[in-house]
């Protein structure tokens, strides 16, 4: 049964010149050049016990010497959303490789430690593996980024996967935003993460046309999709 694409979608596809298809099955593109094969992902997130905020920080900090010794662990973002809300994002060519890194030291530090500096972490909810769908990569120290998660309506998890792809491909005109990544969490939910150097290159992402395209199709693909659901982030280490 052929999926129906939604008019909006359809119309932001071809004023680029492109089909869907297109989008998807492209190898060859010079807008962003991928050397990364990331195909699967960790994103965990957490909530600081009260009082214990700079110790989590700490924590994070900590971890990417620890990490940077997993070779097999490709990107590794340690994040905080607010003052007291925590994450990680994590990704692997393979799932030997994600193995590895949850029976590693920064996983066995962080069950360790997740009853002292953790508000009900619970490692079976709070842990999830995720399927890297797009990526795309600029060198550049990464110190800002987004984080949106999104529901698709019921019958629309195509459309939305096409969106994201459409989506790796807006993001090379945009000089500023250094990592983008388009991620499935389980099976109609999904996330946007992405990260700049400072605030400027994060607010042009946020007036740009990945932005814009999002906002003007979430009626029609998404579920209760609303504004807020794009969390601006800190990244405090990164690998």
């Amino acid at each position: 049964m052929k999926t129906k694409i939604p008019l909006k979608l359809t119309l932001l596809v071809l004023s680029l010149g492109f089909t869907i298809q297109t989008f998807s099955n492209s190898k060859n593109t010079n807008i962003m050049q991928d050397t990364k094969k990331e195909t699967i992902g960790l994103l965990v997130t957490m909530k600081a016990k009260p009082g214990k905020e700079q110790d989590v920080k700490n924590f994070l900090l900590g971890g990417l010497d620890l990490v940077n010794q997993e070779p097999q662990t490709v990107s590794w973002f340690a994040f905080q959303i607010d003052n007291s809300t925590f994450g990680i994002y994590d990704t692997f060519e393979v799932e030997e490789g994600r193995q590895a890194h949850l029976t590693g030291e920064v996983a066995k530090a962080l069950l360790a430690n997740a009853n002292h500096l953790l508000e009900d972490f619970n490692p079976k909810t709070s842990i999830q593996a995720v399927h890297v769908l797009a990526s795309n990569h600029k060198a550049g120290k990464q110190n800002k980024g987004l984080l949106v998660v999104m529901k698709a309506k019921e019958a629309k998890t195509i459309d939305v996967e096409n969106f994201l792809n459409v989506g790796k491909q807006l993001v090379g005109d945009e000089p500023k935003t250094l990592s983008w990544y388009a991620i499935k969490i389980d099976t109609n939910t999904y996330a946007i993460f992405d990260t700049f150097v400072e605030d400027s290159g994060r607010d042009a992402h946020l007036t740009g046309k990945v932005a814009a395209a999002l906002m003007e199709n979430a009626p029609v693909i998404l579920e209760g999709f609303e504004s807020s659901a794009i969390q601006k982030i800190d990244i405090l280490a990164s690998k």
